[in-house]
């Protein structure tokens, strides 16, 4: 499970810095799980090369302090090992008793003529009332790190917040999830009274994946005659059309709503006081289940 999230919140920073950069000065939104997992489901079903690209773009899995994919990992069994870690992280950000509810669902579309579809959910719903959060300084990319928890901690918005004059893409260009996890790691923060200013805000983004994809090293799925997915149909000619993400979140004074087309969240929270964090210019922001470190959802806010 270990190795899932990480791959997961390495998969997760790869695709936000591309989005970014695509999109320069834009909004952007996404959720790196939904994504991941809905690639998961394709990869049961590719051989060979195919199989060797997906599993290197989305399922990276580091291991003593080098960076393997499973494909490459001899001593993993690649399809088992990433099915039963996705299966198990599911199941702990899921668990029952949980004070939210996170959805994600899954499709994948073929030809009438050619049979496989599969679907995957997951449901998220949190409240936070919290006066103390934990907030830090990075002096690296001269940014504001603050965690406003949901639901008895179990999950967090992690908000990276530059100083004013400092330009967001400093910190997007040098954000790796190592990174992420040491700005963001109890050490590196204090608990303190704060009091928070978000901006009301909507967000609704749609990507086509292919392009994102492509440039991280999967091309093979997309291409007619290369892409080998034998292992889910008898046709020889079968690739990849699209990969397709539609998500939306909404701020405002009664909480935070999130929905990915594989995926919603409901979470609310209130602030309190002193010191100020006042997010009055783009900052970046993740929606973290805290336990597994896994990213639920990723974006940047630049405009209203």
């Amino acid at each position: 499970m270990d190795s899932v999230s990480e791959a997961n919140g390495t998969f997760a920073c790869q695709v936000l810095k591309m989005l970014c950069q695509d999109k320069p000065s834009q909004n952007v939104f996404f959720s790196p799980l939904s994504i991941s997992s809905a690639l998961a489901m394709v990869l049961l079903g590719a051989k060979g090369n195919t199989k060797v690209q997906m599993a290197q773009v989305s399922f990276p899995i580091k291991i003593d302090s080098f960076l393997l994919f499973p494909s490459q990992a001899m001593s993993l069994n690649t399809e088992e090992d990433i099915h039963k870690g996705f299966q198990m992280l599911l199941t702990q950000v899921n668990k029952p008793g949980s004070k939210y509810l996170l959805t994600t669902a899954n499709r994948l579309f073929g030809e009438k003529t050619c049979d496989f579809l599969s679907k995957e959910e997951i449901p998220v719903q949190m409240m936070c009332q919290e006066a103390y959060f934990n907030i830090g300084y990075v002096n690296e990319v001269h940014t504001q790190v603050l965690e406003l928890p949901y639901a008895s901690k179990e999950l967090s918005m992690i908000i990276l917040l530059p100083d004013d004059g400092v330009d967001l893409s400093s910190v997007e260009n040098n954000l790796t999830f190592d990174k992420f996890i040491a700005w963001t790691k109890a050490a590196s923060m204090k608990n303190i009274e704060v009091e928070v200013f978000l901006p009301r805000f909507k967000l609704q983004e749609d990507y086509d994946m292919e392009s994102v994809l492509q440039r991280l090293g999967m091309v093979d799925a997309f291409q007619q005659g290369k892409a080998d997915l034998s292992a889910m149909s008898t046709e020889t000619d079968l690739c990849l059309s699209k990969v397709v993400h539609k998500s939306v979140v909404e701020v405002n004074e009664e909480g935070t709503e999130a929905a990915a087309a594989t995926g919603i969240a409901i979470m609310g929270c209130c602030a309190a006081c002193l010191p100020r964090f006042c997010a009055d210019h783009p900052f970046l922001f993740f929606i973290r289940h805290n336990k597994t470190n896994t990213l639920l959802f990723c974006g940047r806010f630049s405009s209203p």
